[in-house]
Formats: C-alpha cells, structure tokens, sequence
C-alpha cells in the first residue's frame, strides 16, 4: 500500500529532463577517486602519514553517488522504493563483511589471547549487525592510540557501520522529501537539496556544541551525520552548481591538490569542521562530468591501474585493517616498520582481489534487475545467517566454559589447588595440575566489587561530576568503628579487600571513595576532577572523622625502579593524623609496559612461582619510599611486597593464581587471597599484644 502511493505521488510531480541512468555512461574517474582515498587510509594506518581525510571522502562519494541516483530515479518516474534500495545495497554489502569478520575471528583465535576473544565476537555480531562504532564507543576504543597492535582487528568497521545505518535511514528520508515535494508541487531534488543542508548544519552544530570531548566523539555517527548530508546535498543540487568548460577543469584540479595534500599533510582535528575542506575538494572532482580528456583530472584518475584499486577498495579497506594488527600481534610490535608496512599492504591487496573476485563482485552481479528485491533479500538474510549463526554458537561455548571458570573462582577459597600467596610460606608439596584462576574468560569479572550500599545522598551531591564510587559496606551495629578507603584503582583492587577482612573480622563500617586515575593526597596538581574528589573526602573526613583512612603511600613507575611517595599523601598523613585518625598506607604494586596476565602462558606446573619474573630491584625502590612516614604519629605502613615477590623475584602466577589482570592492577581473586595475612599486620600495630 505505501509503495503504491509513493509510485502514484512520483508520476503525479512535476518531470526534469534526465538522463536515464541505465545509459549514464560509467564514471571510471570516480574509481580513481576511490583509491586515492584508499591510498590514504593504508598510509595512515601503516605510518601515520597525512591526515584522516580517506574515510570522511569515502562518505563523500557513498552519499553523493546514492543520493544523486535516488534523485535522478524520481524525476524519471521510477523511484526505488526503500525496502528495494536497502535489498540492492546490503546483498552486496553484507557478503563481504561477513567472511572478513568471520576470517578476523578465526584468524584471531590463533594469534590472539583468550582474554579478548569475548569481545571479539560482541564486536563480530556488532559489525555484522552496522553498531559497532557504538561498541567501540562503549569500550573506550582509541583511534589515535599510538600502539596499534592491541588495537581490535575489527575496529576499522565503525566506519562501515556508519555507513550502515546511514544507508539504512537515506532511503525513508529521502522517500519522505519526495511525499513532502508532492504536496507543495515542486521538484523532489528543491526538497531533497534543502532538507540535507539543513541536516548537515544542525549535526555540525551539535559536534561544535554539544559532542563529548573525549575519543568516543571519533565513533559517534552524530558527529559525522552533516558529512553525509553534505554530500546528499550537494549531489541534488548538482544540475545548479555543476562547473563547465574551464572552469570545470581548473575546480577539478585544485579538488584533486587539496585532496592530496590532505592526504600527506596533517591537518585538524578529527572528527570536526575540517574535514568540510577534503569533502569539498572530493565534491568539485565529483561535480565535473567531463569525458577524460588529456591533462584532465578525469583522464588522470581514470587510468586503469586507479580505476582497479578502486573497483575493490571496498575489499582493501575490510582486509587490511586486520591484517595490520594480527601482524603486529604476531611480531609484538607497536608499529609496523617501512618493510613490514608494505610487505602487510601487499597481503592485503592479495587477499582483496581474491574477495573482489569470489565474493564482492558475484554478490554484486547476481541477481540482476531492478524487480528482484525479494531474491535480493533472501541474499541479505542468508549473509545474515551465515555471519550471526558461527558467532552466536561461539558465545555459546564461551558462555558454557565462563561459568565454569566463575564457579572455580567463586569456590576457590580454602581450596588446595589454589593457596595463593599461603604457598610461599608453606613447606608443602605442590602439583598444579588443574589451570591458574581467574580465567581468561573470567577476568574482567575480576575487578573488586563495591560494597553493598550506597553512600547519603549528601555525600553524592558533593562528588557530582568526578566519577566517584561511593559505596558502604555496613557495621555490625551503628557504633562501629568506622574506616574509609579513598583512592584509585589501586586502592580498589588492593586495600578494598584488606578493609573488608577486617570489617569481617570487627564488625567495622567501611566506606570507599575510588575514583580510576586519582590518588589521594593534598596537592593541586592532580587533574580539576581529582582535585574536586580530594576536597570533597577531605571536607567529609573533617566535619565527621572516621577512625581508619586507608590509602595507597606510594606509586611505581613502568619497567623501572623509580618508585616515589603518592604526590600529596604526606601532606593528607600529616593532616589526618592531626584530627585524631588512624591512617593506613599501603605500598603499591609493580607495574609493567606488558600485559603481565597475557605474558603468563608459560609457566612450571610443579613450583610455587611460575608466569613471568622479573627482578624485584628492577621494579621496586630498594626501601619503601613510605616508611619515613612511619614517624607520624598514627600512621602505619603496610608493605605487601613480600607477598608479590619471592627471593628477590617477582612473578605473575604465585600459588596457581594469577596476579595480575593487566600490566599494574593486581586480580580480584589474589587479593581476595593476600587479605587475611595482610589483615594480621594491621591487627598487629591496632592491637599489639
């Protein structure tokens, strides 16, 4: 019914001379245009070189192309109805997006640890199903991050999911202008010109007002909605603006320089206003509709080897990607140098023409005609199928193997088979026959949980914007001694379960402060957010002292020994001790440029330490940087070094237990198992016999 009122609205508007688009001769100059973006993208992920600009003009011609074709259509009458756009663009697109996340998936589980395969396949099934910029957007992913080789082998297809959902809304958006072009009696291409500037004006206004500032904007398709509607724009108004004879070739050429120099030059910021220029100068090649006259642009970029990079830059662009990070994966680097760079852009281009040939171009060939959207249809939902059915038994399995992994964890205390640091100062004999805990599936469960109730309303007012978890774990009645944790991610994965041991031992309240990246201490340098937690702790604790503060004394650095005291945390010592408080400081963990739980793979299965070790000297100060504070009156320091390290070795499995989640924070599980010895040293200064 609506396809057949839409059909009836288009013969009823007013008619523009067109061009049927079953004789619009092929523009090989658009394919050109294609790989010279793609030029771009592989030099920018392999070096580094010139400015983001290759996707931004990908879209470019994406929304030009189909919104130029839409246009064209309704003004001859025979426009596409939406359900058979969306049938013809993904029967093509889908296929070869299925087999390269399927082939990065399996490719991945040989190369790539098990700690990541879990949110591969959610990123599989989000690439799959055109959310996964989204994904990326929700883990934090990081375009720019300077070591690409633990970037994720699929987080190049944010952008084709994107591309995705844009192709998905252009169709009813544009089917919408044409019902609204019926009623007012005018052109669609009036309509369609006019609703995507004023499209693209509003995006652009939200991204220079409203965007978050923070590298989740680069993953936000509102933050690139105007770049699409800038194209759809410009290509309804074409017949108006389309340059001719001279002009056509000086505009042309001066598009292509800019383009290029875009393209070796870095130049903006991304995503922003910018990338208006690089998209302009794609448009002004786009615009001219020359035949490819020597010394033409169009001559230029229709040179057969151009042409060829492009008819499967769709192809070069889903592969590479994951090549480039499963090398770098495989040769534990952080870069790809000048041989590896080319060496990983000849695989990829290898491997792109055997997808061009045997997947990309039949699913574009076949079937053919503009009545088979139903057969087109059943292509898309087949793809569908054969992508999400693999990824979904996978998560299955992955499920079944987590629980069985959470359940070892969870029944791990007193067990034999996992003592934890118990075994470094016991003399029994060992056989680790049964695998370290937490899994590689369970790991990032392994973050200290909050404690079960959250803190007065007040307290929350004055912690507003500074991420703070504030949470209470309650006192055996409402005279308990109270204790407060206050820190970072350390203090929440060390000293939260040293307080709740002695909670349980005591009947103590304990109430966490814990903000990621924010020591505690009186110091100004901290970032304003940190600062604004710190004054807020430090104005509760004074209008209401607790008993206890416990907090980190001390941070270690990176692959060195430079380790220091907590910049402000003797200031905070001295203050808190003056109101009669009790402060506790612990000492913090080594921390590693290597993921120290990935680097444990190989260990002995008959020692009490195994994993990797390193030097303690090479890690650690010699003396604890903490222990001139022990002068203060009211304040002792506890030093779990012994507990890491073991004759002057540090190791990441001890006692058949991970220590380690990542490269500096200590497992859930093995501070769970340090709490009760390191509990003992604090009732031994608090209660001395």
């Amino acid at each position: 019914m609506v396809r057949s009122s839409v059909t009836l609205l288009v013969g009823a508007l007013p008619k523009a001379p067109a061009q049927n688009s079953a004789t619009r001769p092929r523009r090989r100059d658009i394919q050109g245009l294609r790989a010279v973006c793609m030029m771009q993208v592989l030099a920018y992920h392999a070096w580094r070189i010139g400015s983001p600009v290759g996707v931004d003009a990908f879209i470019m011609i994406s929304a030009y192309l189909m919104t130029g074709s839409f246009v064209r259509r309704t003004e001859a009458g025979r426009m596409p109805f939406f359900a058979e756009r969306w049938a013809n663009t993904f029967k093509r697109l889908l296929p070869p997006l299925v087999v390269t996340v399927l082939a990065t998936l399996g490719a991945s589980a040989l190369i790539l640890p098990q700690t990541r395969w879990d949110e591969l396949i959610t990123q599989g099934v989000a690439s799959v199903t055109y959310w996964q910029n989204w994904r990326l957007a929700v883990v934090s992913a990081d375009y720019f991050a300077a070591n690409r080789g633990v970037a994720s082998p699929l987080q190049h297809l944010w952008s084709m999911s994107m591309q995705g959902q844009v192709f998905l809304a252009w169709p009813l958006l544009m089917t919408c202008c044409v019902l609204l072009a019926g009623a007012l009696h005018v052109r669609p291409r009036r309509i369609v010109a006019g609703a995507f500037a004023v499209l693209a004006a509003a995006s652009l206004w939200w991204l220079l007002a409203s965007a978050p500032d923070d590298p989740t904007v680069y993953f936000d398709t509102r933050a690139r909605l105007w770049e699409f509607a800038l194209g759809s724009a410009i290509a309804a108004a074409a017949p108006w603006i389309r340059p001719r004879g001279i002009a056509a070739r000086v505009l042309s050429w001066a598009g292509l320089v800019a383009l290029v120099v875009y393209c070796v030059v870095p130049i903006g910021h991304y995503p922003g206003p910018m990338a208006a220029a690089p998209m302009l100068a794609v448009s002004a090649i786009l615009l001219v509709e020359e035949s490819p006259t020597p010394g033409s642009v169009q001559h230029l970029l229709s040179w057969r080897p151009l042409a060829a990079l492009g008819d499967m830059s769709y192809c070069v662009y889903l592969i590479h990607w994951p090549v480039f990070v499963l090398t770098m994966s495989v040769l534990r680097r952080t870069q790809l140098g000048t041989g590896r760079a080319l060496g990983a852009i000849a695989l990829s281009l290898v491997l792109a023409w055997l997808m061009r040939r045997y997947v990309d171009r039949p699913a574009q060939d076949r079937p053919t005609g503009d009545r088979l959207a139903v057969r087109k249809g059943l292509i898309v939902a087949v793809a569908l199928a054969l992508g999400l059915g693999p990824l979904y038994g996978t998560r299955a399995v992955l499920d079944n193997r987590r629980a069985v992994e959470r359940a070892t964890v969870m029944d791990a205390s007193g067990d034999p088979r996992f003592p934890g640091p118990t075994a470094l100062s016991t003399a029994e004999p060992v056989d680790y026959t049964t695998s370290p805990i937490p899994g590689p599936l369970t790991l990032h469960d392994d973050w200290v949980p909050s404690f079960p109730e959250a803190c007065p309303s007040d307290h929350d007012a004055l912690l507003a914007g500074t991420k703070t978890n504030c949470a209470v774990l309650p006192g055996a009645d409402a005279d308990s001694p109270r204790v407060v944790v206050v820190g970072d991610s350390h203090a929440q994965q060390t000293i939260v379960p040293l307080a709740a041991e002695l909670a349980s031992r005591h009947g103590w309240q304990v109430t966490e402060y814990l903000t990621g990246s924010c020591a505690f201490g009186i110091w100004d340098a901290y970032r304003a957010s940190c600062v604004q937690r710190n004054e807020a702790v430090l104005d509760l604790l004074t209008d209401d002292p607790p008993d206890i503060v416990m907090l980190q004394s001390t941070e270690t650095m990176q692959d060195h020994s430079d380790e220091i005291q907590r910049p402000g945390v003797q200031a905070a010592i001295e203050y808190l001790t003056s109101l009669g408080i009790t402060v506790v400081g612990v000492r913090d963990n080594p921390r590693s440029a290597d993921d120290l739980y990935e680097c444990s793979n190989r260990r002995p299965a008959d020692t009490v330490a195994g994993g990797c070790s390193f030097s303690q000297r090479q890690y650690l100060a010699e003396f604890d940087p903490a222990e001139e504070f022990t002068s203060i009156p009211g304040f002792i320091e506890i030093d779990p070094t012994d507990l890491y390290c073991y004759e002057d070795e540090c190791y990441t499995i001890i006692g058949n237990v991970y220590v380690y989640m990542d490269n500096n924070h200590i497992t859930g599980t093995y501070s769970r198992a340090m709490a009760p010895e390191l509990a003992d040293r604090v009732d031994a200064f608090l209660q001395p016999a």
